[in-house]
């Protein structure tokens, strides 16, 4: 078996003794050197019988042309070049373009008819041979100039008068009046004094209503209204009622709207159940019904305030002097016939008198406001308010009553 370098031509040839054994060969022939590269190396004779025998080719030695300092001098290139290499932008990612968008179909649309040819036409138009007449003949000239005139148009020497006079002046003033027209100043005219009709003529009511409330020394009320009543005291005695009245004003001047007015009322309040089942113990009755009448007068003095032509308000205020009388009534059932559209056999009640008291004169205060509107003459409609206390006997404290009422003065 013989194995030779191709490359160096440098090569060593081993014959084996015996081809069927080589490992049986002697001492000296089991190394023998390869030269590759311009280099030699050792190699056994198992590992050159192996690379002939699997690889098919020669086995290569050790290159030993990459010695110590070389690889010195390339690792500190390798040193020096890696931060400059480093610091190179790496190329970017490799990005997958987008999915197209969809797109929708194109309707079908026929395709357009071909662009037609505009018709030529085969007969080319016709041609005048004869050129157009040329007048040979120039028009005639005018040699004659027209005619000049030579002589001037005539001027004015002689200047338009001037007149040297001037316009005369008036050397007289206007007269003057020294004294003043002879007109008299008028005298004023007479304070105005408004019409009076004739007492008792139909118009004379009329004037007066639209002047307002007139003034009248005396004057009376009558009128009515409802009493409501104040505190716990009271409300738990007696409803409310209703009321009526009269009374008189005197006012001595119509300078001081100040008067003294004198007022007289009465006034009917039902008891109520509380009231009428404490009467039933104090009598030993069964009282059903009672009620309480409140009479008496008032003495107030008013002060009236206009509110223009058709209105005034005025206030009140004064003591006065009311008595209290009490009716109570026992009620009874009797057998008998009830008639109510139409009759049947029933019970019905049948009331008397029980007990009737009346207390003395309770003194007592009151307080209120009015207005009065006129209606025509001396008579006008008013609408007041007031609140009146009255003191109970026996120390039973005080009832407080706020009467509306309503009437005419006249």
């Amino acid at each position: 078996m013989v194995l030779e370098s191709g490359k160096t031509g440098r090569a060593r040839r081993w014959t084996a003794h015996n081809r069927s054994d080589p490992l049986d060969a002697s001492n000296e022939h089991r190394k023998c050197r390869r030269y590759a590269f311009g280099a030699a190396a050792l190699v056994s004779e198992k590992e050159a019988l192996r690379h002939w025998v699997i690889e098919g080719t020669a086995p290569h030695g050790r290159d030993e042309t990459m010695n110590s300092n070389r690889l010195c001098a390339l690792g500190a290139v390798l040193v020096l070049v890696a931060p400059a290499l480093a610091q190179q932008p790496y190329p970017p990612p490799y990005q997958a373009p987008p999915p197209p968008q969809y797109q929708p179909p194109v309707q079908y649309q026929p395709p357009a008819p071909p662009p037609q040819a505009p018709p030529q036409y085969q007969q080319a138009p016709p041609q005048y041979q004869q050129a157009p007449p040329q007048y040979q003949q120039a028009p005639p000239q005018y040699q004659q100039a027209p005619p000049q005139y030579q002589q001037a148009p005539p001027q004015y020497q002689q200047a338009p008068p001037q007149y040297q006079q001037a316009p005369p002046q008036y050397q007289q003033a206007p007269p003057q009046y020294p004294q003043a027209p002879p007109y008299a100043v008028p005298p004023p005219p007479p304070p105005y004094q408004p019409y009076q009709s004739p007492s008792g003529s139909p118009s004379t009511a009329h004037t007066q209503s639209q002047q307002g409330i007139t003034y009248h020394p005396f004057r009376m009320w009558l009128g009515g209204g409802y009493s409501i009543t104040q505190g716990s005291t009271v409300k738990d005695l007696l409803n409310d009622g209703g009321m009526g009245g009269l009374g008189i004003a005197w006012f001595p001047t119509a300078s001081i709207p100040f008067g003294i007015r004198v007022d007289g009322s009465y006034t009917s309040h039902s008891q109520t159940n509380h009231a009428l089942d404490l009467a039933s113990q104090s009598t030993g009755q069964q009282i059903g019904d009672g009620y309480t009448d409140i009479y008496g007068g008032d003495v107030d003095a008013e002060i009236d305030l206009p509110l223009g032509t058709r209105s005034r308000e005025y206030f009140f205020g004064g003591v006065g002097w009311y008595r209290e009388r009490t009716t109570l009534k026992s009620v009874t059932y009797q057998q008998g016939t009830i008639c109510w559209f139409y009759c049947y056999p029933g019970y019905y009640p049948v009331y008397s008198t029980a007990q009737v008291s009346t207390t003395g004169w309770l003194p007592s205060w009151n307080a209120g406001i009015g207005f009065e509107f006129p209606l025509g003459g001396s008579a006008s409609f008013f609408l007041d308010g007031r609140f009146l206390r009255i003191k109970q006997p026996n120390n039973g404290g005080y009832w407080d009553f706020i009467p509306i009422r309503a009437g005419i003065r006249f």
